[in-house]
């Protein structure tokens, strides 16, 4: 990461309009424009993710186009395993392993922080709800039609979300629980997009065998979902190594 400031004040810019700075640093931004370029990194790997996902299934077809779509994320060492190292280490809580150390990715993920409310609800100890009334993915759909709302739910909500929460978790600690109790598409405006309850259980969750109700009322278990149980417990907790 570049942290050398220059050697004058901070310029304190909302956004890089007027003149050309040739030694302009992060630092010279005021806290203005440092979100709106958390906003710029996220919305530009949201649409990396969506490009090169429609340019495989052009190529390749659907199903290679999913499984890579699969493994780019959730492989050891994939997309998934860089947010979540990456943010907890910089955040400063690798050292954690609570349900709430999968929340706080989440919570500062660029493509999450910028594009949905993220809204969390104490429900008992060591148990939360979490729900989305604003959310870009679904409300895209909303706006461009059902081809593209189909891919929002399914590959994104129905998966990214769905498998990515509980992957991620599973690496924090192997007892968190995390189930969708409703996913896009919403049946009027007045609604939040998702719901779920993120928990921890006093034992290891295995979801191929539980999948959870709404999983499968929606049909929504995956063949990988075996998988879960077998990544490594505690990878992103540093706590006592």
């Amino acid at each position: 990461m570049r942290t050398n400031k220059p050697d004058r004040p901070s310029l304190e810019l909302d956004d890089y309009s007027g003149d050309f700075v040739p030694d302009l640093h992060l630092s010279d931004f005021s806290k203005e424009g440092l979100m709106k370029l958390v906003e710029v990194g996220g919305s530009i790997y949201g649409a990396v993710n969506r490009q090169w996902y429609k340019e495989a299934i052009k190529r390749f077809g659907q199903e290679v186009a999913d499984e890579m779509h699969h493994e780019a994320w959730f492989a050891d060492g994939g997309a998934g395993d860089h947010e979540n190292f990456t943010i907890s280490t910089l955040m400063g809580f690798a050292d954690e392993d609570a349900e709430t150390s999968a929340m706080k990715v989440w919570q500062c993920l660029p493509a999450m922080s910028t594009r949905m409310t993220l809204t969390f609800e104490q429900k008992g100890d060591q148990e939360w709800e979490m729900h989305t009334p604003q959310c870009d993915v679904p409300e895209t759909g909303e706006r461009e039609g059902p081809e593209v709302m189909d891919y929002m739910c399914n590959e994104i909500c129905g998966h990214l979300e769905l498998f990515g929460f509980r992957h991620g978790a599973a690496r924090w600690n192997e007892k968190i629980r995390i189930d969708p109790k409703k996913l896009p598409p919403r049946a009027s405006k007045d609604e939040p997009h998702c719901r779920w309850r993120i928990a921890m259980s006093e034992e290891r969750v295995d979801y191929a065998s539980e999948p959870g109700e709404y999983v499968s009322e929606h049909g929504l278990e995956r063949e990988t979902d075996k998988d879960i149980v077998n990544y490594e417990a505690g990878k992103y907790s540093q706590k006592d190594k």
